[in-house]
Order: C-alpha cells, then sequence, then structure tokens
C-alpha cells in the first residue's frame, strides 16, 4: 500500500495528533506545561555542499530530558535518523515504536510524529538540503517540513475525508 495515503486510521491518528499538539500549545500559553523548546539543545551540522548533486547533508541533532513530550512537524522526504544516545517512544500513523540507542532508522515521507524520552536522548536526523549553513535555517525548514498535511495531498481529519468520499 502507498504509504501516503488516506485509510480512516492514518486520517483518524492525523487528527488526534492535532488535536494533542494544540492542546500542549494551550497548556504553554496557559502555564500548565512548559514549552521543550526552552530546554531541548538543537545542534545544527552542515557538510560542504556537493556540486556533483547540488546539495549538503544537513544533520539536525536534538537532545531531548527524560520525560519530555513532543510532537513534530510533518517531513516532506524519508530521511535518516540515529538515536545516539537514550531511550525513546515514538508514535506515529505508521504505528508505535520503541528506540534505544544506538539505532538507525529511516522515517517516511509524510511523517509527524508524537515522543516521549523514556531517558535522556540524543537524536540525530539527517536530510538534503540546497543550503550549506545555518543562516538558512527559515529556508531548509521550508524544504524539508510541510506547512500542513493537505500540502502532501494528506486529510487530517474524518470530516475531510467522508466529504472527499474516498471512504464509503
Amino acid at each position: 500500500m502507498n504509504q501516503l495515503s488516506n485509510t480512516p486510521t492514518k486520517v483518524a491518528f492525523r487528527e488526534k495528533m492535532e488535536v494533542a499538539e494544540a492542546a500542549m500549545k494551550q497548556w504553554q500559553e496557559e502555564g500548565i506545561c512548559d514549552d521543550a523548546n526552552d530546554y531541548c539543545e538543537l545542534t545544527h551540522y552542515f557538510s560542504p555542499i556537493i556540486e556533483e548533486f547540488g546539495c549538503a547533508v544537513y544533520g539536525r541533532q536534538l537532545f531531548i530530558p527524560k520525560d519530555t513530550l513532543i510532537i513534530g512537524k510533518i517531513h516532506r522526504h524519508g530521511h535518516l535518523n540515529v538515536i545516539l544516545k537514550g531511550k525513546i517512544l515514538v508514535t506515529t500513523e505508521f504505528g508505535a515504536e520503541y528506540f534505544e540507542a544506538p539505532h538507525v532508522f529511516v522515517s517516511k515521507l509524510g511523517t509527524k510524529r508524537g515522543v516521549r524520552a523514556v531517558e535522556d536522548t540524543l537524536w540525530l536526523t539527517v536530510h538534503l538540503t540546497t543550503k550549506g549553513s545555518e543562516e538558512h535555517l527559515d529556508e531548509i525548514e521550508n524544504e524539508v517540513i510541510a506547512p500542513d498535511y493537505h500540502t502532501l495531498g494528506l486529510e487530517n481529519t474524518m470530516k475531510n475525508l467522508l466529504l472527499d468520499g474516498e471512504i464509503s
């Protein structure tokens, strides 16, 4: 089956993920919980642009403290992930997985994750980009992150799935 599909199970997951993300943002605004961006340490790494291929390799390393909950962004492309240290529970529309370092896996196109750090975790994602430095982080994010599911031709609500007539 095509990994980019609008099955009821996948659409229901996307809808729940977006509801959870909105609730987390509201809790942060109300001071009920902290914003993980305040204490997760992010480090960027770049290879030189490889002229033959017209791109650079971009590594995004994130330190995630134990018991941190994160809802990630929607990825435009499949990419490599390396759990360098720690233990982490990752839930996506493709299922829930538990990773213990050292571990390498490939994210699928369209992935948005719910993450819980079981231990302090060091996670590296690896992307290709046409940019080769931190001064272009906004442009790089536009290359690797989709602003919403619809950009990828995906539904994120059961109501829209029913209206589109994709299920009966």
